[in-house]
């Protein structure tokens, strides 16, 4: 076991680092929009980029997932056959979505933007979703094959020119808010021409339809659950825009974005989760090995949790030779990182729980509870937006993830039995919210005090031995 936990570790800290890096190089564009464009104009970008992450959804409808699960399925004609039929049906079906897309753009600008003005925007959006449709199978080979390094290089490369580009094209070039997606659009053409040497070692002219079909059956159930988790994650900012206003919307989606830093590590562990947990189908040993995770995923979110609470204050302030990170009108989003935070966290716990849907292939369950938690989330954001603005529709966020989490778990656990410590977990937000209780109450903002106070966290973590040092020690000797 401890060195189970050691490669998955390992594994979470490469596609960590590798995210991290990533999504660190791409998140420094946000102050750079943020003092390039006003939060109305920023709030524009973001409604069009969560337009594309919810047609991710559409694009993939649930072949990727499909590709995971029967590319290390035992009876699987073979590896290549399976990637070549996920490849060859998004390959078609993502450019007629696309051409779908480009051809409407303007009718599509005006009905979800309110003005046909954004079209060029919907077009390179098009273009952007069929190239990272096409890129998806050939990335997840590499998580398959534990090439976590050449995984993160490629993210890396792309994001690099993205982030190049749209400083190059916005601030030199005065593209404004196309030059986002002008950027966006040539580094996910970067990442196909990197990922080309996967393409030729795995793509069979061979289509195996008897193994498509039984791809798509355990495939399309994800579509209407996915498209309900992008409810989830999206619509707040779009009934944002209807109840408020677009400098609502931008300011609020400067906050979301500020939660990265557990995005980080949810995203960083999804990626070596999925494939960890599907290699340890047949382990009998498995679902202690899960059990024992959990308790460690759920110590690193809270230790996460705190730091990023306790300090994004002093990060968003922050001066560098007399200008501020952030441009002053986006400092009001600060108020919304916690809760953000605290959805993450529910959401991890949902990554957790897949195994017994996995394992059961009874994936029809998903819809039901990622439909239950977005029908939940319009109509707590319609309430709670109505009272108390962007600070509403984060807790509607929350209180949503809280609710798919816990169905999940009350609704998989009789399937694939995983006996989670959960004393041991609860103790830890115990002595969490403890914390964070003298934290607001005293109304701190000593750096010190801070610091302090993070480090209490951490010895209440080994005084009630939630672990210990030489448990630590072991996990870091085996492997």
């Amino acid at each position: 076991m401890p060195g189970d936990l050691r490669k998955l570790g390992t594994q979470t800290l490469v596609y960590g680092a590798g995210y991290i890096t990533a999504r660190m190089l791409n998140f420094f564009l946000l102050p750079f929009y943020s003092h390039v464009f006003t939060p109305a104009e920023y709030g524009v970008a973001s409604l069009v980029f969560s337009g594309i992450a919810f047609l991710n959804i559409i694009y993939h409808y649930g072949l990727d997932s499909a590709f995971l699960r029967f590319y290390t399925k035992k009876g699987t004609s073979s590896r290549e056959e399976a990637f070549s039929a996920a490849f060859y049906s998004l390959l078609i079906s993502s450019a007629v979505f696309s051409l779908i897309l480009y051809l409407n753009a303007d009718f599509i600008s005006r009905v979800f933007l309110g003005t046909h003005i954004y079209g060029t925007l919907i077009r390179l959006a098009s273009g952007i979703l069929f190239l990272d449709t096409v890129v998806n199978i050939p990335l997840h080979t590499l998580r398959m094959k534990n090439k976590a390094l050449t995984f993160s290089a490629v993210n890396l490369a792309n994001v690099l020119l993205n982030m190049s580009l749209n400083i190059w094209l916005i601030r030199f070039k005065g593209y404004g808010l196309e030059g986002i997606f002008y950027s966006n659009l040539s580094a996910s053409f970067l990442s196909l021409i990197l990922l080309i040497p996967i393409l030729k070692q795995n793509l069979k002219t061979v289509f195996n339809s008897a193994l498509y079909k039984k791809m798509l059956r355990f495939g399309l159930p994800f579509v209407p659950g996915g498209i309900a988790s992008m409810i989830l994650e999206l619509i707040d900012r779009y009934m944002l825009r209807v109840m408020t206003d677009y400098e609502t919307v931008g300011i609020y989606s400067a906050g979301y974005k500020l939660g990265i830093f557990m995005m980080i590590v949810v995203m960083g562990y999804k990626f070596a989760w999925q494939p960890f947990f599907l290699n340890k189908a047949e382990d009998p040993n498995a679902p202690g090995i899960f059990a024992r995770v959990f308790t460690v995923f759920n110590g690193l979110m809270a230790f996460v949790f705190l730091g990023v609470t306790l300090f994004i204050h002093e990060f968003i302030t922050l001066q560098i030779f007399g200008t501020s990170l952030f441009s002053q009108n986006y400092w009001h989003s600060e108020s919304v990182v916690p809760i953000i935070l605290g959805a993450y966290i529910f959401l991890g716990m949902y990554i957790n729980f897949l195994p017994s849907i996995y394992f059961s292939e009874r994936t029809g369950v998903i819809p039901l509870i990622s439909g239950s938690a977005a029908l939940l989330n319009i109509i707590l954001n319609y309430i709670l937006i109505t009272f108390y603005g962007m600070t509403g529709a984060a807790w509607a966020t929350f209180l949503s993830y809280l609710w798919m989490a816990g169905l999940t778990y009350f609704v998989v656990r009789r399937w694939y039995p995983i006996p989670y410590n959960w004393r041991k977990v609860l103790l830890i937000y115990g002595l969490l919210v403890g914390v964070l209780l003298i934290y607001f109450m005293s109304g701190i903002q000593d750096i010190l005090i801070k610091f302090a106070l993070f480090v209490l966290f951490i010895l209440l973590v080994f005084v009630f031995r939630i672990a210990d040092f030489n448990q630590i020690k072991r996990m870091l000797r085996h492997g």
